[in-house]
């Protein structure tokens, strides 16, 4: 679940392993979620936030990336939900999540 931040590196470690794990792999944009919403906010409160490297604040800069980690979330729970149904399976998928003891044990985990 790549967006316009995400290298080309990071995508391929990606797919890399998933086929090392036998896993279903799909290379998704989360960008036209992430515009959408952006667009919403700027509705809401007539200022966009920008990323640091674009003059953006380290605040903007922390929303704009955790914004992006809880639409994967979303996403990965909507498609481990709903993937059995479109294939005709019963069931769910499981959702992992990587990070590290700290962030899991503090509660910062988004998987």
């Amino acid at each position: 679940m790549g967006s316009e931040n995400s290298s080309k590196d990071t995508k391929k470690r990606a797919k890399d392993l998933a086929d090392e794990i036998g896993s279903w792999h799909l290379d998704v944009s989360i960008d036209g979620v992430v515009s959408a919403l952006l667009t919403l906010f700027q509705t809401l409160t007539g200022k966009r936030p920008r990323y640091k490297v674009d003059g953006g604040s380290n605040i903007e800069n922390l929303g704009l990336q955790n914004i992006q980690a809880r639409i994967r979330m979303v996403l990965a729970f909507m498609l481990a939900s709903l993937l059995p149904w479109v294939h005709n399976k019963p069931g769910f998928y499981l959702v992992l999540g990587s990070s590290n003891v700290d962030e899991g044990l503090r509660g910062y985990l988004t998987k």
